[in-house]
C-alpha cells in the first residue's frame, strides 16, 4: 500500500469518521476535514490539532494525498467533485480504518446489533488489563470521553460495519459476531445476501471467531466457514454459558460458566440480557487470546458505559431520563425490556424513526416485532423521521410507524405522534410523573431532547 502524508476527511464530524481522523492524526499523518456544522466531535478534533473547516466547498481540497468519504457523501458534494478532479486517491472510511491497523492485531466486532457496546467493553477491559489498545468505536466511551485512541499496545479494536458492506476491507486477527438480522436493505437485496457477506467476513478471521450461541443460524454459518470459533450465550449448548441474570440498579449481575468453572460478573450501568451477552462475548474472546479470565471479569465490573446506550442523563423531581441509540425493533425491544425490569413506576419512550429506507423493514418485514417492541411501557411517543441524508419518501412519516403499533401493538399502551420537534419537551413533561423513567430513543438527533426535558422539569418545579 502506497505511503502518504496528507489526508482530508469529508464529513469529519461523524462519529465513525472523527475516530479514524483522531487515530490518523496520532499516528503522525497530516489530517484535515470538513463538516456542515460544529459539534462535540469537531471541537474534539480541533483540540487534537486537526484543521476542521465548517462548510463544504471545493476550496477545502488542498492537494491531499487521500480523501476519505463515507456512503453518506453524495456525488454532488462540492468537495467530492473537487477531490475527483484533484487526482487524489479517494478511499471509503473503512479502507482508512483498515490501513491504520496495518501493523497491529485487529480485533473486529461485527453483527447487526451490539457492535458499539461490545467493542467499547473490549477496548476498556483490555486497557484495564494493561494492554493499551488502539481503538476506533462508533460511540463515545465514557471512560475516555472519546470514540478513538491511539494506544501503544499491539491490539486494534474496531467495529466492523456491515451496514454498507464496508467490513469487507477489515483484516481481522480475531472477531466477535453478535448476531445477524435483516437491516440496511438499502444496501442489501435480502437477508441471504447479508448472510453471504458475513460468511466472507468470518472466513477472513485468522485466529478465532467468537459467535453468539443463541443465534442458531449464525452458529451454522460459522461451522460452514471452517474457521476456528467458540460460542457464548444463554443457550446451554454454548461453550460459555450465561446464567442467573438479574438487574441491579441501572446495571446487572450474572454468572458465566466456562470450562466447568463459574465466574460472578457485573455491569454497573448497562441493564438487560443483551448487555450481559455482549460482555460475555468480550470475556470469552479475551480468554481465547490468553488473558486471565478472573482479572478480565473484575475489569468488566468497572466499565463506565458509552454515550447513547442506556445513558443516564439525570434525575429531576423524581423523574429519571435515559438516552438510547436503539432504532431497530430488536434493539428497541431489548432496551424496553431492560427498562421495564427496573424499579420505576412507569416507563415512557420517545422514539425517533431513523431513515425513510427503514419503513419497509419495520412496518412489513419485522412488523410484528416492531408492533410489540414497546410492550410493557406506559406510553410511546413517535416523532417525525430523521432522514440521515436520505430524500423523504412521499407518504412515509412518523405516523406510518406509529400506525403499526396502534393496529397490532399492546392496547394498554398510550400512543402519541408528535410531528414538530419543538413540541416534544412540553408533551413529555405533561405526561410524566415522579417515579417515572423517560427514554429518548433513536439513532438521530432525538438525543438533544433528553437534557431539555430535564431542564423543563426543573424549571416547572422551581
Amino acid at each position: 500500500m502506497a505511503k502518504f502524508k496528507k489526508i482530508h476527511f469529508i464529513g469529519i464530524g461523524g462519529v465513525g469518521m472523527s475516530g479514524i481522523a483522531l487515530v490518523a492524526n496520532a499516528q503522525g499523518l497530516k489530517v484535515s476535514g470538513s463538516d456542515i456544522r460544529r459539534s462535540y466531535m469537531t471541537d474534539l478534533l480541533e483540540q487534537a490539532g486537526i484543521d476542521v473547516m465548517i462548510g463544504q466547498v471545493a476550496e477545502n481540497i488542498k492537494d491531499p494525498d487521500v480523501v476519505v468519504v463515507s456512503t453518506a457523501i453524495l456525488d454532488n458534494n462540492p468537495e467530492y467533485i473537487a477531490a475527483k478532479k484533484s487526482g487524489a486517491a479517494i478511499w471509503h472510511r473503512a479502507q482508512m480504518l483498515a490501513y491504520l491497523g496495518r501493523n497491529l492485531k485487529t480485533l473486529a466486532v461485527a453483527g447487526t446489533h451490539g457492535k458499539t457496546s461490545t467493542s467499547s467493553m473490549l477496548a476498556s477491559v483490555m486497557d484495564l488489563l494493561g494492554e493499551d489498545p488502539t481503538f476506533l468505536i462508533g460511540g463515545v466511551v465514557r471512560q475516555y470521553g472519546t470514540n478513538a485512541r491511539c494506544g501503544t499496545g499491539s491490539y486494534y479494536v474496531v467495529e466492523a460495519d456491515e451496514s454498507d458492506k464496508s467490513f469487507k476491507y477489515i483484516d481481522p486477527y480475531a472477531a466477535i459476531i453478535t448476531n445477524i438480522e435483516a437491516d440496511h436493505l438499502d444496501h442489501y437485496s435480502d437477508l441471504d445476501e447479508i448472510y453471504e457477506k458475513f460468511e466472507n467476513f468470518i472466513k477472513s478471521v485468522k485466529k478465532i471467531a467468537i459467535v453468539c450461541g443463541d443465534d442458531k443460524k449464525l452458529v451454522e454459518l460459522a461451522k460452514k466457514t471452517g474457521v476456528k470459533f467458540a460460542t457464548y450465550g444463554f443457550d446451554k449448548s454454548s461453550d460459555c454459558v450465561i446464567s442467573n441474570y438479574k438487574s441491579k440498579g441501572v446495571g446487572c449481575e450474572f454468572n458465566i460458566t466456562l470450562d466447568n468453572k463459574v465466574y460472578d460478573c457485573s455491569l454497573k450501568q448497562n441493564p438487560g440480557k443483551h448487555y450481559a451477552s455482549n460482555a460475555t462475548a468480550v470475556l470469552l474472546l479475551l480468554n481465547k487470546l490468553g488473558f486471565d479470565l478472573e482479572k478480565a471479569v473484575e475489569s468488566m465490573s468497572f466499565f463506565a458505559g458509552i454515550k447513547r446506550r442506556f445513558d443516564l442523563i439525570g434525575e429531576e423531581s423524581g423523574i429519571t431520563v435515559v438516552d438510547d441509540y436503539a432504532h431497530h425493533s430488536t434493539e428497541i425491544a431489548a432496551t424496553v425490556k431492560a427498562a421495564n425490569s427496573l424499579d420505576f413506576k412507569r416507563v415512557h419512550v420517545i422514539w425517533q424513526p431513523h431513515r425513510y429506507s427503514r419503513a419497509k423493514l419495520l412496518t412489513e418485514i419485522y412488523r410484528d416485532e416492531f408492533a410489540h417492541a414497546f410492550d410493557g411501557c406506559k406510553s410511546v411517543t413517535i416523532t417525525s423521521v430523521y432522514a440521515a441524508g436520505e430524500t423523504p419518501v412521499p407518504g412515509v412519516t412518523g405516523e406510518t410507524f406509529l400506525n403499526v403499533v396502534r393496529e397490532d401493538g399492546d392496547p394498554k399502551l398510550d400512543k402519541y405522534f408528535i410531528e414538530h420537534r419543538n413540541d416534544i419537551v412540553d408533551h413529555m413533561v405533561k405526561i410524566s410523573k415522579p417515579g417515572d423513567l423517560i427514554i429518548t430513543m433513536g439513532a438521530g438527533d432525538i438525543t438533544s431532547k433528553a437534557q431539555q426535558i430535564l431542564n423543563k422539569i426543573k424549571e416547572n418545579n422551581a
